[in-house]
């Protein structure tokens, strides 16, 4: 979708539910919905729709990068605060805004002028739809995470750090393009592992353990989200086998997959074969989410999401299994769903790989 048709169709469904505008603020890159609706890629300013009316409000610093980025009407912001100049547009207005983006001080600056409505459901809905352009970016953020992890998976050695790994690995993925890791890199090794988001540490990599690697790259604003665990040298049987039931899981779902399946459903396929190997017990969280600008996105896979995922989602598929004390296993591909099937976009090894 063009990304001045984005506005337009947000409006349209927001209209029929009698709100005059809807309302986005952004401060030191706190919600990339700024960026989606507008084009501007800068860290601070605020966004309003209207049936006719795009306004890009920004301060003094981001005026000159705003105009040449946007074709949303500016207005610059001098003697007041982004709400403040805000409510000079909308005052006496029913608003939309993300309930889980519009930070309490900004509520309490605006809620005695303006009826305001949670309309997140409604913006996510549209973001979750991904049009080529956005696939082929997502494409582009995972060849630049996977080309990086070839390159520092070259320079490991036992004895590495947690942290050296990930330090050397956000360097690669800067140095192949991307702007910075799409989150905190996750590296667990041994019993660290069991730890589903153990950030890195300074603990060694030794022989004879797994190591969980979690990783993304931000490529022109969007993300990319992939997990591989490798084994360091010779490694317990118990901990192979359930590499190899972890990997059936990924298949089996990502196999059955298409646009139209509830969330839960494709959760379920995974956790199915889980159980069969008596390893479902160890697996804690949801198999999947949207993937685009933000890490995490709607829609979900996980037990609880009862909705049908829309067609052209991509989203990521990662069973774990996580023995306590011992070690711990995930693989994570991002995949696009479409009525059709599926197309894995990422394609890094997936073979039990000794480093």
């Amino acid at each position: 979708m063009p990304i001045n048709e984005r506005s337009s169709k947000l409006y349209r469904k927001l209209k029929d539910k009698g709100i005059d505008y809807f309302l986005s603020i952004t401060s030191e890159g706190s919600n990339t919905t700024v960026r989606y609706l507008s084009g501007f890629t800068g860290d601070t300013g605020c966004v309003i729709v209207g049936e006719k009316e795009r306004y890009l409000l920004v301060d003094s610093r981001f005026y000159t990068q705003a105009a040449q980025e946007s074709d949303f009407e500016m207005v610059k912001v001098e003697n007041s605060s982004l709400t403040e100049r805000a409510l000079e547009i909308l005052k006496g207005k029913t608003v939309g805004i993300e309930g889980t983006k519009f930070f309490y001080s900004w509520y309490a600056d605006v809620s005695n002028d303006l009826k305001l409505q949670n309309v997140e459901e409604d913006l996510y809905a549209i973001r979750a739809v991904k049009d080529r352009e956005e696939v082929e970016k997502i494409k582009r953020a995972i060849e630049v995470a996977q080309n990086a992890l070839k390159k520092t998976l070259e320079k490991f050695h036992v004895g590495m750090t947690e942290r050296e790994f990930s330090s050397l690995l956000g360097y690669e993925m800067e140095m192949h393009g991307a702007q910075k890791p799409s989150f905190e890199t996750i590296v667990a090794s041994g019993y660290r592992g069991a730890l589903p988001h153990g950030l890195a540490s300074d603990k060694k990599m030794e022989k004879g353990e797994m190591v969980v690697v979690d990783f993304g790259a931000l490529v022109d604003g969007y993300c990319s989200d992939i997990t591989r665990t490798f084994g360091i040298g010779k490694v317990p049987q118990k901990a192979l086998d359930a590499y190899l039931a972890v990997l059936g899981a990924q298949l089996k779902a990502i196999e059955s997959a298409k646009s139209g399946m509830k969330g839960k459903e494709i959760d379920g396929v995974a956790r199915d074969f889980l159980k069969e190997k008596q390893l479902d017990g160890y697996f804690g969280h949801g198999l999947g989410h949207g993937l685009g600008m933000d890490v995490h996105e709607s829609p979900f896979l996980n037990k609880r999401y009862d909705k049908p995922i829309n067609d052209m989602a991509v989203v990521t598929f990662e069973p774990g299994v996580y023995i306590p004390g011992e070690f711990g296993i995930r693989i994570e591909d991002d995949v696009l769903l479409t009525e059709n099937g599926h197309e894995v976009l990422s394609n890094f090894k997936k073979e039990f790989t000794v480093i």
